[in-house]
């Protein structure tokens, strides 16, 4: 089973509809179980994620909830944001998962399947992002104070702005979420550079 995107962005103004083409790449048909979750109090210890029941009061209609994908085939999961202009970032994940159908063999066999989570990203209807930092000697502490979740990927470190990429120092990558905080170790005193994912758009931003 392949996804064509397991991430999806909703942003004010633009659509209310995205789709996830799911493909087949077996030789036989795969039965596949779709369950969307509400989020709450993403990227922290007492996240829960709340199994979606009413779409309407959710906000996020996924549809199928199943489906068939013919050998060789592709299907269509269609994503319809409900609450498009809603105050508040939400936040979803939905399990997409192969169901084992029945095993052919003389003796015993064995399936393995492979599901996938598509995060769904609704961005608030007036985006503030307010990424903030601080050093202390060999460490940085951020912490996303504004209401829409920041990416922070390819972070590094390099001695000098001309350095050779092989002498820089690569630091993690993380979603924060609002409210969300996290402490990265720097190896050396140089500056550090993140590039920032808010929603589909991107910028670099540095911490001297």
């Amino acid at each position: 089973m392949v996804l064509s995107n397991v991430i999806l962005h909703f942003e004010p103004g633009e659509t209310v509809r995205q789709d996830v083409e799911i493909e087949n790449t077996s030789e036989q048909p795969l039965y596949i179980d779709v369950k969307p979750h509400v989020v709450s109090k993403p990227g922290t210890v007492d996240e829960v994620r709340t199994f979606i029941e009413d779409p309407m009061e959710a906000g996020l209609l996924v549809t199928p909830s199943k489906l068939v994908v013919p050998p060789h085939g592709r299907k269509l999961l269609r994503f319809v944001d409900l609450k498009p202009g809603h105050p508040d970032e939400r936040i979803y994940r939905v399990a997409v998962t192969p169901v084992v159908g029945d095993i052919e063999a003389q003796t015993s066999g064995l399936k393995i399947l492979v599901g996938y989570e598509v995060l769904v990203l609704a961005q608030p209807q007036q985006p503030l992002v307010k990424l903030t930092g601080e050093r202390d000697g060999k460490a940085l502490f951020l912490r996303n104070e504004g209401n829409t979740n920041v990416l922070l990927r390819e972070g590094r470190q390099c001695p000098a702005a001309d350095s050779d990429p092989a002498d820089c120092h690569y630091l993690a990558t993380r979603r924060l979420y609002p409210g969300n905080e996290m402490r990265v170790e720097l190896a050396i005193d140089s500056s550090v550079d993140y590039y920032l994912g808010i929603g589909t758009r991107s910028s670099v931003q540095s911490w001297p």
